[in-house]
């Protein structure tokens, strides 16, 4: 693994820390290669991380992902900016490839619309009106949401926007898709699950509706129109993302990092 890449965030003490670290990959034997990485290196925050994965999305059967923290969060990241030469040894000497499964979204009209992927959550939310949905777990139905919308959610974006509407914290020793209710109508004439619901990675979750008009489907930083759209299926693992590990994070560690 000596092809590199660079994905760094448009700021100017990241762009410095790319700039050294280009300096100093030479002295290891790395190569630059916009084309062809081996190794994407992403300079700031968890949403420079994410930025890259979907960027090169097409690429992720062939290259890993190592974050180095420069911006406001680094729950993904391995490495602070000041520990560059450690992160350069490290890299020489080597470690190992952690794959993550993405949440796979495909969207039905009749016929697949759209086919998207995320590694944190895909939402279903409507800010206009009320968003009524029927939800079904393989199959089987469970339940009819009315509120603002549904986020799906894989382990390792249990602690982004799933945290932020009370949804559980899942160990990262544990693969699992969360369904999680965003506002939620609760009275004696409407009523759904409200509490957080854990299933089973190999489960699939379709959410639909005779009408998604207002509804947007967020996928991470990314989002399409719901328009015309009468289903959506969630599941984990058609595709995955690989993080190159050099050096052992517990996962507690980032946990404590959060708050």
């Amino acid at each position: 693994m000596k092809r590199y890449l660079i994905r760094c965030r448009d700021q100017h003490f990241s762009l410095s820390i790319a700039n050294e670290l280009e300096t100093k990959l030479k002295t290891i034997g790395y190569v630059l290669d916009e084309k062809n990485p081996e190794l994407i290196i992403t300079i700031g925050g968890d949403g420079t991380l994410l930025h890259a994965i979907h960027t090169d999305i097409d690429k992720l059967d062939s290259v890993s992902f190592v974050g180095i923290h420069t911006g406001t969060l680094g729950f993904f990241t391995d490495y602070t900016s000041d520990e560059i030469d450690q992160f350069v040894a490290d890299l020489a000497v080597g470690g190992h490839r952690e794959s993550v499964p993405l949440i796979s979204m495909h969207c039905y009209n009749g016929g697949l619309r759209h086919e998207l992927y995320a590694i944190n959550e895909g939402r279903i939310e409507n800010i206009i009106k009320t968003q009524v949905m029927e939800v079904y777990i393989n199959g089987e139905y469970l339940e009819k949401f009315r509120g603002n919308g549904i986020c799906i959610s894989a382990q390792i974006g249990s602690t982004a926007y799933n945290r932020s509407i009370s949804g559980a914290i899942i160990d990262s020793q544990i693969q699992a898709l969360q369904l999680t209710e965003i506002s939620g109508i609760h009275h004696k004439f409407y009523r759904s699950l409200k509490s957080p619901l854990i299933l089973h990675p190999d489960t699939k979750i379709s959410l639909r509706s005779d009408s998604f008009d207002g509804a947007m489907l967020v996928y991470d930083h990314l989002n399409i129109d719901l328009h015309k759209t009468t289903r959506v299926d969630f599941t984990l693992g058609e595709k995955e993302v690989h993080f190159l590990r050099l050096r052992p994070v517990n996962y507690f560690s980032r946990l404590r990092n959060l708050f």
